[in-house]
Parts: structure tokens; sequence; C-alpha cells
């Protein structure tokens, strides 16, 4: 088990506050990692690299490029067999990196492995009650029939990443959707149904969340259901076609819930942009979202 190595990178434009704790729970895993990348994208000099020398990271240093390529460079440096992403304000329990790896070992073919995860406020005060990773099948996870996984909980076959040329920039801000879905078409992913991911929100994360990140997210299925057509994919294609239902109707519930909160603290502009994304992205599922919102609230009234 612990000969799999395994490449941490950290892709990142600040360090951060958080950077110091986010790699001392690397430094804690019961399984120790072969290295731990920082790559810098573009971040004002010299500070990052005197931060991760400090650190004893090994350092990468692109020009301001973006998420998608940060990650790319990373996966292409690294010298592990296995790589995981790190933001730099997230936290790993001690037995992530055991815990996937011994899932290797009655799944050795996987593409990749993921797990479950806890959210934590800026003070690292857990609240919420986090998601969990129960297996499934690849298909399942491609119709949406089970959540896919996040990327912040993927060990990933670094040479099945490079295979499927890696994060695309035009997917952006849901490039790490994108990615896992392709990388579900290639290969079944071992489940590690415990919470081990401590994923940090704050002002000042990077969220697929909210109008950008549905429209994103729109695009990369619409994207991945040409392609399947054009390959003449008939399964895929089903499977695609289920996917992009069960978007349209969380993706509707979403934007409503938005719109609302938008209308109550009178951020008129925003608010028109949610309205028209529901009407031309979402119309029906809209309405029914609508339609159940108001069922429940006249549900509790009576």
């Amino acid at each position: 088990m612990r000969d799999r190595a395994v490449t941490v990178i950290i892709p990142t434009n600040r360090g951060g506050r958080y950077l110091e704790e986010a790699v001392a729970s690397v430094r804690a895993q019961t399984a120790p990692v072969r290295e731990i990348l920082l790559v810098d994208d573009g971040s004002p000099e010299p500070g990052l690299s005197e931060i991760a020398s400090g650190l004893g990271l090994r350092y990468l240093r692109q020009p301001a490029s973006g998420l998608s390529v940060a990650r790319n460079a990373g996966a292409a440096a690294a010298e592990g067999e296995w790589i995981a992403y790190l933001d730099d304000d997230d936290v790993w329990h001690p037995e992530r990196i055991e815990e996937q790896l011994r899932a290797l070992v009655t799944m050795p073919d996987a593409v990749a492995v993921c797990t479950g995860g806890w959210y934590m406020d800026a003070d690292g005060v857990t609240f919420g009650s986090g998601w969990g990773a129960r297996q499934a099948t690849s298909a399942q996870m491609i119709a949406y029939d089970e959540l896919p996984p996040r990327i912040t909980t993927l060990l990933i076959r670094r040479d099945s990443f490079l295979t499927e040329g890696g994060c695309r920039t035009a997917m952006e801000p849901a490039e790490d959707n994108d990615l896992i879905l392709r990388l579900l078409q290639i290969g079944e992913f071992a489940n590690v149904d415990r919470q081990l991911v401590g994923y940090r929100r704050h002002s000042a994360n990077v969220t697929s969340r909210g109008l950008a990140g549905r429209e994103a997210n729109r695009r990369v299925v619409l994207d991945q259901l040409r392609n399947a057509r054009l390959r003449g994919d008939r399964e895929l294609t089903g499977l695609l076609r289920r996917h992009r239902r069960a978007f349209r109707r969380y993706a509707a519930a979403e934007n409503l819930g938005e719109f609302i909160a938008a209308t109550r603290r009178r951020d008129t502009p925003y608010a028109a942009r949610l309205a028209v994304w529901g009407a031309r992205r979402a119309p029906w599922t809209s309405i029914t979202a609508l339609a159940a919102r108001f069922g429940r609230r006249e549900s509790r009234a009576g």
C-alpha cells in the first residue's frame, strides 16, 4: 500500500493565512506522501517562493494563467504515480491518504479514489452535516443518480489525468466537474465513505456556486453530451441526458433561492440576471421549483 507514491499539489496565487495549516495536515498523514508541490500562479514576487522554502515545499512558478493551468502544470511536474489537489485553505484528516490507498487494494484498476468531507468556516469551526461518498459505479455518477465526487477529495491516477488532457480552461469555473465527468468515462472510482477533507467556506475562496457556476456547469454537460453524440456512444448519451435533466432540477431550485435572496436584499440587477437565466436555461423546471416552494409555504401555513 505504501509503495504508491503520492504528490500533493497546491495551486495558489496568494498563499494566505491558512496555507501553513493546510500543509501541516498533509505532514500529519499516517501514510506519508512523496512530495508537496506548490504551484505559484503569478503571485507578487518573491513572497510565495520564500514561504514555500520555509515550509519545505517543492516550488513551481508560472505567469498568472488561472487555476486550470496551475493544476495541469502541477500534474505534469509531479513525481508521484498519484496526485491529490489541496486548496490553500483546506485541511485533511490524518488518515485520508492511508484510507484512499487501502481502497486501491480492493480496486487496483480504479482511475481515482474519492472521500466525503466536512464544511468549516473561516475560523475552522465545523458547520452543517458535510457529505459522504458511498460506493457507486461510474455510470451512476455520470447520470447523476449518485452525486459525483469533488476534486478536493480525489486521489487521481496521474497517467489518467494527463491522458485526458487535465483541466480545460474553457470550462472554468466548472473545470473540475468537467474533468471528473471525463475521468468517469474511462474507468471506475473507488469511494471511501468517510469525511476526510475539511472544506473551508469564506468570502475569499473560489467556488463554482452561484450564477456563473450554474452557467459553467450547464456548458460542461452540453459539451459532454455533444461529444458523446458525435462519437455515436448511445449508452453515454443516455446517461448524460439523465444528468442534464437532474442538473436542470437542482440548478432551477438553486437559482430560485438566489433570486429570492437577491430580491430581499434589493439587489435588483442580480435578481434580474437570475430571472433571465431561469427563464432561458431552465424554464419548466424553474416553474416547478417555484410551485414546490409555494406549496411548502402553504403547507407550513396550514
